[in-house]
């Protein structure tokens, strides 16, 4: 029975995550990320604060209003700047990671980007990895060790070492065991931007990472 129920799970488990598109068809929805496209694309933090729902979620245990947002952009180690262009770019890629829609533990409908991150739900958000385009899988934790295979784009794999930075042992759907270096991965609970209806209109309720 256990080697059934192992070999059903290993069935059910998706062998990949690409970016896919479901949030297409409501014209509010559509003007609202075009707004935030817009606002990312320029770096314009005062397009995108009024996006921004007032108990936006930046952090697990704090609730920051938007102008505790604003001043991220001189908070952390090196001064002026760096969390803000780090927000830019974080912005920026889960955007282009696809949007997908889910509801919550009370039926609350919401959008989330990326897409993986609802489309990989059921998967363990703290041992699972995707790979990034053009992300190799190698015996050994250097950069000059033989490449094991070239992993496709968005493949799930299973953290199944501990962390040898800058790699990661994992394994891929297919059983197979190597290293890959931690910026060609993304973890599944990485930043994601969740947007919900507020007042009757969409905002942006979290921008998060971890679990």
């Amino acid at each position: 029975m256990g080697i059934a129920i192992a070999l059903l799970l290993a069935a059910a488990t998706p062998a990949r995550l690409p970016p896919i598109e479901q949030c297409g068809g409501d014209p509010e929805f559509d003007r609202f990320r075009r707004q935030l496209e817009t606002a990312v694309e320029k770096r314009d933090l005062d397009k995108l604060l009024p996006l921004l729902a007032p108990d936006i979620r930046l952090s697990f245990g704090t609730a920051p209003a938007d102008a505790k947002f604003r001043n991220f952009e001189r908070s952390g180690p090196g001064g002026d700047g760096l969390w803000q262009e780090s927000l830019w770019g974080e912005l920026d890629e889960v955007l282009h990671l696809g949007c997908a829609t889910a509801r919550n533990g009370v039926g609350v409908e919401y959008r989330a980007w990326p897409a993986m991150f609802v489309t990989g739900d059921d998967l363990d958000g703290f041992g699972t990895w995707i790979s990034r385009p053009g992300a190799v899988q190698r015996t050994k934790p250097s950069e000059h060790a033989p490449i094991k295979q070239r992993l496709p784009s968005w493949t799930v794999l299973e953290e199944i070492g501990e962390s040898i930075v800058p790699y990661l042992e994992v394994r891929t759907p297919k059983g197979r065991a190597g290293f890959v270096a931690h910026d060609q991965l993304r973890s599944l609970i990485d930043y994601r931007l969740i947007a919900k209806r507020q007042g009757g209109q969409w905002m942006i309720t979290a921008f998060i990472a971890g679990d």
